[in-house]
């Protein structure tokens, strides 16, 4: 036999799913049955699998007389295997539980204590193997997870929205209306993915010694231009000179900035020092909404440009390599990655 039977969309169906889910030799019994109805012949999925001739036509020889469950190795004498269905369902249920509930002391499962619980459940002994590749059959995979932000909603958001909007329209067309923020500049690199070698992990040099700076940024949203001023902190007294630096470079026009709830933002002083500026006005986004400011855009792409993976000799050579970003930034450009 050259080729296997062409098999019915059913049996498509639970061949693919077999190739997913079923663990050891029997997906790739399915997958050399997927493979023989592309075309490929029994001497070249024997070369990809590292396999015999012969065994690759005694199982297409049992798919077509038997259809996918020939696929499975037949009852033989010796040991029962451990990973029986219900073994696979149990990691499948308690896998998605928090462990603590279940009366771990621990707060996500690792293999040894998956295989405790299979034990104290199923009183079935299962190895550290043959639990990972079921975990694996499962479409599991071992990582790091990601912080992420609380979930939580700001009670006078639609309110302070409106607030901002109604601004906007009332300072007229001829006002200056600016989203800032702050981003922190150091000589560590930031570390990002990347590829490389197989087992030649590249290595990032650090600088022995961190420095930092703060880099305060405003985009004008009608024109793209851009403004930013390097101060040592983000402290509000470097929060109040990026203001005063900001009335210079609009000496005439009605400012109007929009800024999160940083605490150099909300500081008293600031606050008391926008009041005496007639041409100013402060204004706050919602709290927990800081995507809603379209300069962490921009920041993401200068850090993503001058510091992903990346050691400058100094922190002059990471300010010149700061500053070559944002005058080779066009306005059009500032625009279109805000709105990302």
């Amino acid at each position: 036999m050259s080729y296997v039977r062409q098999p019915t969309d059913e049996e498509q169906k639970e061949l693919k799913r077999m190739t997913r889910q079923e663990i050891g030799r029997v997906g790739q019994r399915a997958q050399m049955v997927l493979l023989s109805t592309q075309g490929r012949t029994c001497p070249e999925i024997a070369r990809i699998f590292e396999t015999s001739d012969l065994t690759v036509r005694f199982w297409l020889r049992r798919f077509s007389a038997d259809g996918p469950p020939g696929l499975y190795d037949e009852p033989r004498s010796g040991r029962p295997r451990k990973v029986t269905p219900a073994v696979v369902a149990h990691i499948d249920t308690v896998i998605r539980e928090d462990p603590a509930r279940t009366g771990q002391v621990a707060t996500f499962w690792t293999v040894a204590m998956l295989a405790l619980s299979i034990l104290t459940a199923l009183k079935v002994q299962v190895g550290a193997s043959a639990v990972r590749l079921t975990l694996h059959a499962l479409d599991l995979g071992w990582g790091r997870p990601r912080l992420a932000m609380p979930r939580k909603t700001d009670p006078d958001k639609a309110r302070k929205q409106w607030r901002i909007a109604k601004t906007v329209i009332e300072a007229g067309p001829a006002a200056v209306i600016l989203y800032a923020d702050e981003s922190r500049v150091q000589l560590l690199p930031l570390i990002r993915a990347m590829w490389h070698w197989v087992g030649q992990q590249v290595r990032v040099p650090t600088p022995g010694s961190n420095d930092s700076r703060a880099v305060f940024g405003a985009l004008n949203i009608r024109t793209g231009q851009w403004t930013h001023l390097v101060r040592p902190r983000m402290k509000k007294e470097d929060f109040r000179a990026f203001l005063e630096y900001l009335l210079v470079v609009y000496p005439t026009e009605t400012i109007v900035l929009i800024v999160d709830n940083y605490s150099s933002h909300t500081a008293g002083v600031v606050q008391e020092w926008v009041a005496t500026q007639p041409r100013l006005q402060l204004l706050y986004l919602p709290t927990y909404c800081s995507q809603l400011n379209p300069v962490e855009h921009i920041w993401l792409r200068m850090k993503n440009k001058i510091a992903g993976n990346r050691l400058h000799g100094s922190m002059q050579l990471l300010l010149d390599a700061v500053a070559r970003f944002f005058n080779e930034m066009s306005p059009e450009q500032a625009l279109e990655w805000a709105a990302a």
